[in-house]
């Protein structure tokens, strides 16, 4: 804290005394608990031996872009690995097996893209900028957020099921009955024409014997 002095300044210098006093709230106050000294724990590393393979790592070549570099080449030695011994040892059902699980994954990949490309050309729908979808397509009809199975039926009351259901079945005598007056029409007829040829013929007959007789 600086106090002034009563002393004058002497060409324009002012002497000021520097005087100590202990300020309150200065005053360090020992702390309630004593902390707990840390403990460094330092992790020990398992030693790893070296490893049997050598890594080559080759030079970039000056000139070449990052993409360049990082593409694999032919002369990678990772492509020329050697093959593993138990390929060597299956025996002939299991290589069938492998080649034969190998197409079969290819027939699947093929079938796969017949589908994709035929259910393509049956999807006739189309996507707005919200990702809603509209359009047909097998067994749907999408409607924006709704989409709705194919085909669909519209239910009216229990009165209307009912009366439709008396309208088709009187449709049903009525056409019922119309095939029977028309199969007793064509009995009738045909009764009628097989007795008239028959009276035909008895006349002819009669007619025929009438004119053996009067020239005997």
């Amino acid at each position: 804290m600086a106090v002034a002095t009563p002393t004058r300044s002497v060409t324009g210098m002012r002497v000021v005394r520097l005087v100590e006093i202990e300020s309150p709230e200065a005053t360090v106050e020992p702390p309630d608990e004593i902390p707990e000294p840390v403990v460094e724990i330092q992790a020990v590393l398992p030693e790893v031996p070296p490893s049997a393979e050598s890594i080559v790592v080759e030079e970039p070549v000056a000139g070449l872009r990052a993409a360049e570099v990082l593409r694999v080449r032919s002369s990678d030695s990772r492509l020329w690995r050697q093959a593993l011994p138990e390929a060597f040892e299956l025996t002939q059902t299991q290589r069938m097996e492998l080649e034969l699980a190998g197409k079969l994954e290819e027939w699947n990949d093929s079938v796969a893209a017949a589908v994709a490309a035929e259910y393509a050309l049956t999807d006739w729908t189309t996507t707005d900028s919200q990702g809603r979808r509209w359009g047909v397509s097998p067994g749907q009809l999408h409607l924006g957020d709704l989409t709705l199975p194919l085909p669909f039926y519209f239910q009216g009351s229990s009165f209307q099921r009912e009366r439709a259901a008396r309208r088709a079945w009187e449709d049903q005598d009525i056409a019922n009955g119309a095939n029977t007056q028309v199969i007793r029409e064509s009995w009738r007829d045909r009764a009628e024409a097989i007795r008239r040829r028959r009276d035909r013929d008895r006349n002819e007959n009669s007619a025929s014997a009438d004119s053996t007789g009067t020239g005997g």
